[in-house]
């Protein structure tokens, strides 16, 4: 037979007892036992660069941003070089885009921009993604059930060959730096020099 538990009347001194607990608090009080990282990431707002303390503080839920620029900087960097036969660009780390050599040009003309420093990378296209249609129906179809309709199925792979052959919907910042031509930059060093 099992030992009985022992009956401890709640206003019993065995029933609790009062303890010392030593344990990190935050700026705001909360308790945070032995984790003193979380409590000094609740209870601060700003921290110093634990790369480079030489760096400016910054706001705790954010990052530093000269070891940020460092990184992105190196990137670019190390990223291969290939020559621009007129696909669209963008400026690496912006949102500033080109689609034509006029505009690229007229850009470099009226900024005023140091070509040397110019970071321009080559654009990779975005296309629409195929619909796969028991994917679109999963949650209208029973568990490992599939689509038996052959007119829907056709219906679908028409819209994924029209998608198969549509032009890109966006660009996106591709994998290459842009080596401009000799032209384009003499035509802007030309046009910089004219009064």
């Amino acid at each position: 037979m099992p030992a009985q538990k022992p009956i401890i009347i709640y206003d019993a001194p065995e029933a609790a007892s009062l303890k010392t607990v030593t344990g990190w608090v935050s700026a705001d009080g909360r308790f945070f036992g032995g984790d003193e990282n979380l409590a000094r990431y609740c209870g601060a707002t700003h921290r110093r660069c634990d790369a480079n303390s030489d760096h400016d503080i910054y706001e705790v839920n954010t990052y530093c941003k000269a070891c940020h620029h460092a990184r992105r900087q190196a990137k670019f960097a190390a990223m291969p070089i290939r020559e621009w036969a007129g696909e669209p660009l963008v400026i690496f780390d912006s949102d500033e885009y080109f689609f034509d050599e006029d505009s690229l040009r007229d850009y470099l003309i009226e900024n005023d921009i140091e070509l040397a420093d110019l970071q321009l990378c080559i654009c990779e296209p975005n296309y629409p993604s195929q619909i796969e249609p028991s994917d679109h129906f999963c949650d209208d179809l029973p568990e490992d059930g599939e689509i038996r309709d052959d007119q829907l199925l056709a219906a679908f792979e028409l819209l994924n060959e029209m998608i198969r052959q549509s032009e890109p919907l966006s660009w996106s910042e591709g994998e290459f730096a842009a080596k401009l031509p000799q032209s384009l930059i003499d035509e802007v060093t030309a046009a910089r020099a004219a009064p």
